[in-house]
């Protein structure tokens, strides 16, 4: 697993030709099946993991039932932006990708909401910052560590004294589901044995990768830029383990 991986480049091509399985991989949201119906099932699936969100932050920190600013890192087509846009005086969707955002404010301005700004970048954000509540969930999973704990520190210095986040990160994997070149000598023979009888010609653009951090590292973040108490819940996605982080910004 090389951290040299163009990550960017693979979400711009998931998000041209497979926008919203390439956000939840599940075989009801491929390009050829998606319906009114599907596409109702897909955003409100967004609705009920904000719900869930907010709900802890309420829970652990005394959240506010509605946020001046929220923003939402890998906003992707606004499954999550969406229900915190509906929670906010304004909102921030950050996203690499151009094809994703495309789609985002096409749903935007299916839905009605105009208080919602899409950017590219974390810098773009701050111009608008700073936030009272920024997400970021099953994103930085996607995102090799080195660069993720750069971005994880620029979303804690946007959130304003006070201010919450709930940011998700992968820490370990099933064996089953080892890199390759932490795998052992067998496995890793299966795997070129695979690769040459069952060769992918598009596979060097458009693969969702994952990627763990060290959960020390990243709690180290969270207490430089002043969030001591943090509250963490496991999170699993097909055996990729991580955590979901809670936690506010000392006041000033």
């Amino acid at each position: 697993m090389s951290n040299a991986r163009d990550t960017d480049s693979d979400w711009n091509q998931l998000g041209a030709v497979d926008p919203y399985w390439a956000v939840i991989t599940d075989e009801r949201f491929r390009a050829d099946k998606m319906d009114a119906t599907t596409r109702e099932a897909f955003y409100g699936s967004g609705f009920g993991d904000v719900d869930q969100f907010h709900a802890a932050l309420k829970h652990y920190f005394l959240a506010p039932d509605h946020f001046e600013a929220c923003l939402d890192f890998g906003a992707g087509v606004g499954r999550l932006l969406v229900p915190m846009a509906k929670r906010a005086d304004k909102a921030v969707g950050v996203d690499i990708a151009d094809s994703m955002r495309a789609v985002c404010q096409s749903h935007l301005k299916d839905v009605g909401l105009s208080n919602v700004k899409l950017v590219a970048t974390p810098k773009e954000a701050a111009t608008f910052g700073p936030f009272d509540w920024v997400n970021s969930f099953i994103v930085l999973q996607h995102i090799p560590s080195a660069r993720g704990m750069i971005l994880i520190d620029d979303l804690l210095a946007m959130v304003r004294p006070g201010g919450l986040l709930s940011l998700q990160v992968t820490t370990s994997r099933d064996t089953h589901l080892m890199p390759q070149d932490s795998a052992g000598p067998v496995r890793k023979l299966l795997r070129r044995v695979r690769k040459s009888l069952f060769p992918r010609p598009d596979s060097d653009i458009g693969q969702i990768t994952m990627y763990d951090y060290d959960l020390g590292q990243v709690l180290a973040l969270f207490t430089r830029a002043g969030c001591p108490r943090f509250v963490l819940e496991h999170t699993d996605h097909g055996g990729h383990h991580g955590f979901m982080i809670y936690a506010q910004k000392v006041a000033g």
